[in-house]
């Protein structure tokens, strides 16, 4: 189970906050993995680098109760180098299966997200080559102009990544009021529902960095040693990332419980993701 303690517990505050991190890129999460897996490239600041008022934010035990429902807007943004699948090209019926399977792995969160626009751009530089490196000027003038909406909106990108092998990454949502049209989700076309990658076809590429949009951490955040782990107090320490289903390691055996590999939020298989999000309890931009 992954409890959404946090589910955009900052993306909305933090419209109207002063906090504003720093946004540069250091692929701080990457982690090695078997050949033919992909990796995530969202990096994140550590928690103790946000001020104190925002690092209690984010605590779990914050207090203030978690809506019935909330919906999300959606504004898709599907980069082509070519007009047909193989160059990126998603039908809105596929836009759409992706929305309803992220709608599905999030059942019980309290969030419905829908779709508010589809757009095509077809840019062969930044469907095969945008990444999360520092300053990536890729990646960022795609987004300064693509992106809408607020802190209340998701925008994504579909791209190819065809130079890495990268799967996704995503902005955390304490980085909003520093770079607000760097905002979003980045991941890479064919994980989609149905879609052509072997072992990543379900949509839960885009549902893990969606998490990490919300506030979430990787599961193997701090390893064995970290007490504070993920920052969410049902999920066991887990050393590193895991890959396939390994539904009997243990790589903290000193600790309790098994590796969380069934959460979206590790490098699993997608037929191995089947924990779902829950309601959370820490929604501060509600009051």
């Amino acid at each position: 189970m992954v409890t959404l303690a946090r589910f955009l517990a900052v993306a909305i505050t933090l419209a109207t906050s002063s906090l504003a991190l720093p946004t540069s890129y250091n692929n701080g999460s990457i982690s090695v993995r078997g050949s033919g897996d992909l990796v995530c490239g969202t990096d994140y600041p550590p928690r103790a680098g946000l001020p104190k008022a925002d690092e209690a934010r984010l605590a779990p035990s914050f207090g203030v109760a978690a809506p019935s429902s909330r919906v999300i807007n959606v504004y898709w943004n599907s980069l082509t180098c070519i007009t047909a699948y193989n160059g990126g090209y998603l039908t809105s019926a596929q836009v759409d299966s992706s929305i309803a399977a992220l709608n599905t792995q999030f059942v019980g969160s309290g969030f419905t997200f829908q779709r508010s626009a589809l757009k095509y751009t077809e840019n062969a530089q930044w469907f095969d080559n945008v990444d999360n490196e520092d300053n990536n000027a890729l990646a960022m003038a795609m987004k300064n102009q693509l992106h809408v909406g607020t802190a209340k909106d998701l925008n994504v990108y579909s791209v190819g990544f065809t130079t890495s092998d990268l799967g996704g990454f995503a902005t955390f949502p304490w980085r909003y009021a520093g770079a607000p049209t760097l905002d979003g989700v980045v991941f890479k076309w064919n994980t989609t529902p149905g879609g052509s990658l072997t072992n990543y076809n379900q949509g839960k590429i885009l549902t893990h960095e969606v998490g990490h949009w919300a506030g979430l951490y990787h599961t193997f955040q701090g390893g064995c040693s970290d007490a504070n782990g993920d920052y969410v107090s049902d999920t066991p320490a887990e050393a590193s990332a895991a890959s396939g289903c390994p539904v009997d390691r243990d790589s903290c055996p000193n600790l309790a419980g098994k590796d969380p590999v069934r959460n979206h939020m590790d490098y699993t298989y997608d037929t191995c993701k089947t924990d779902p999000f829950t309601n959370g309890t820490s929604y501060p931009w509600l009051t």
